[in-house]
């Protein structure tokens, strides 16, 4: 018999476990090497993983109040900035307590479909649809819009906001925009539960123990190359479309297959309590479909019409306006985003959704009727208060200002081009690589036959103050502010803003510099302009 060596046996186990923590540490080094190299060389997972969410106690999360931030579009990947106003809402505009008293308020309420993080918020049909009820047709009250929706929202949030929110009296119309993965989205929220009677009940939800995966680029680089795997078995099948078809196909059924009875009781409730709520408050309810068959989760529909709802459908609706969309799989359709694989709906079909909710409204507010002549010229003349303004800087009507200054930026984030300009030679503070123009407070940068790569450099604007004072205490051995960020960009325009600090400046130099592979400094261009006394 062998005896059993005891010191051998510890001292082979304590070199595993000491291998162990050694691959486990390796390992988490160099995930973090990965995260910082993300962050620092490739952020363009930030708009995700920087999402202005606040955790809230009674919603699980809430959109930060009177923030910005900057998010891509899905197809064309241009920046715009996302931004919320002063009651978290998906809207460049504030909405003060007199504005809702003195106003009829519309209210939305949904998820993703509703919010549109991928668009400019201008775009959203909630905007067109508030300038088309304010156009004036005699004497009559004006029209506040309002967007409640926050991706990731089922209705049991939204029914929470609407509850929750301290002005929601002022509510004359509210709208639930229903979509498939609601039901799913409130049975994994926990914020309502069934009693043993079958009445809804608040249920202790918490935030999700891996809300932190959800701060870490690694994890939407990981989503990504999930999304290039299926493309390269797109591609290994030899380009066979039925594959992605059934990919959508399956991806879109998660939402409505194996939902256990008590999502549906779920829903019930909580759409009773909704309607209830709003309707106590002398207001009216109203639930949306979206245009896409595809969304509509089977035996929804049944319960809606039970309870008593009243339903408006975008999909009657733009069916009506275009008979190919009936005919169209969601997929396909050119209302949809070609690159997001959330199948969100694009510029094109909340345009539509603004023509059909304003139709709809029209006849429930018992507003005089716009032909169908007088709807498309105010469309053509809101959109066209959105497109780039083009080299020649042309000042810009009243009517289009008007339109820019009440659904474009929030009033501090006004880029140069909104204000009605134009380029002049007293205006011309510096003629270099850029013409650079001084205008009520910004630095107005335009390049006539601008490409891409123009602005693949960074621009640097340095100023020195008339008082050292205004200078930050980091900056007084330098003896001038440095202001290398804040730049708003337009390739399309050849245009670029910087807005200009409030302290009175003595002179500014500016340019455009890159660094190369080996970390060494490249100047493009630089030139300064001294500001004349007063």
């Amino acid at each position: 018999m062998i005896p059993f060596n005891f010191e051998a046996m510890k001292t082979r186990i304590a070199g595993a476990l000491a291998n162990a923590g050694l691959l486990l540490a390796s390992c988490l080094a160099g995930l973090l090497l990965c995260e910082a190299g993300l962050r620092l060389f490739h952020p363009q997972y930030a708009p995700l993983a920087e999402a202005p969410f606040i955790r809230d106690p009674n919603l699980l999360f809430i959109r930060m109040p009177h923030h910005c931030s900057r998010h891509g579009h899905p197809d064309t990947h241009a920046p715009h900035e996302l931004c919320h106003n002063n009651l978290g809402l998906r809207q460049h505009r504030d909405f003060s307590a007199a504005d809702l008293e003195s106003s009829v308020n519309i209210g939305f309420f949904g998820d993703s479909f509703l919010e549109n993080i991928g668009m400019e918020a201008q775009f959203s049909f909630t905007e067109p649809l508030d300038y088309l009820l304010n156009l004036k047709r005699g004497e009559r009250e004006a029209f506040n819009v309002l967007n409640f929706g926050v991706q990731g929202y089922g209705m049991a949030q939204s029914l929470l906001r609407y509850e929750l929110w301290d002005s929601r009296e002022a509510l004359d119309h509210v709208f639930y925009v229903h979509c498939g993965n609601d039901l799913r989205d409130d049975l994994a929220s926990g914020l309502f539960r069934l009693d043993d009677a079958g009445r809804l009940a608040r249920g202790e939800a918490a935030p999700s123990r891996f809300a932190l995966l959800s701060k870490l680029h690694l994890s939407y680089l990981a989503l990504d190359a999930a999304g290039r795997l299926s493309t390269h078995v797109e591609e290994i099948a030899a380009n066979a479309e039925w594959l992605e078809r059934e990919f959508d196909q399956r991806r879109l059924l998660y939402h409505h297959q194996g939902l256990p009875q008590s999502g549906f009781a779920l829903f019930r409730q909580s759409l009773r309590r909704f309607k209830e709520a709003v309707e106590s408050n002398g207001a009216s309810f109203h639930l949306v479909w979206l245009p896409m068959e595809e969304y509509d989760t089977p035996g929804v529909a049944a319960i809606v019409g039970e309870e008593g709802v009243a339903t408006f459908s975008l999909r009657d609706c733009f069916g009506e306006r275009d008979p190919a969309h009936l005919r169209t799989p969601w997929q396909a359709s050119p209302y949809r985003f070609e690159n997001n694989y959330e199948t969100h709906w694009n510029e094109a079909a909340n345009r539509l959704a603004a023509v059909c909710l304003h139709r709809f409204l029209e006849g429930r507010l018992k507003l005089p009727q716009l032909s169908e002549e007088e709807v498309a010229q105010a469309l053509r003349r809101y959109y066209s208060a959105f497109e780039a303004p083009g080299k020649s800087l042309q000042p810009v009507s009243p009517t289009v200002a008007a339109i820019r200054r009440k659904y474009g930026m929030l009033e501090e984030n006004l880029p140069g081009w909104w204000l009605p300009w134009a380029p002049s030679p007293d205006k011309l503070a510096i003629r270099s690589s850029f013409d650079v123009y001084l205008h009520d407070g910004w630095l107005i940068y335009v390049k006539e036959g601008c490409t891409p790569a123009d602005f693949d450099k960074r621009f640097f604007l340095h100023v020195r103050p008339v008082d050292d004072r205004d200078l930050p205490p980091d900056r007084l051995a330098h003896g001038f502010d440095n202001l290398d960020t804040g730049y708003r960009i337009d390739e399309t325009a050849c245009t670029a803003w910087r807005k200009l600090p409030s302290y009175a400046i003595e002179r500014i130099e500016t340019g455009q510099f890159s660094i190369d592979g080996n970390g060494d400094y490249i100047n493009h261009w630089q030139a300064g302009h001294v500001f004349s006394e007063g």
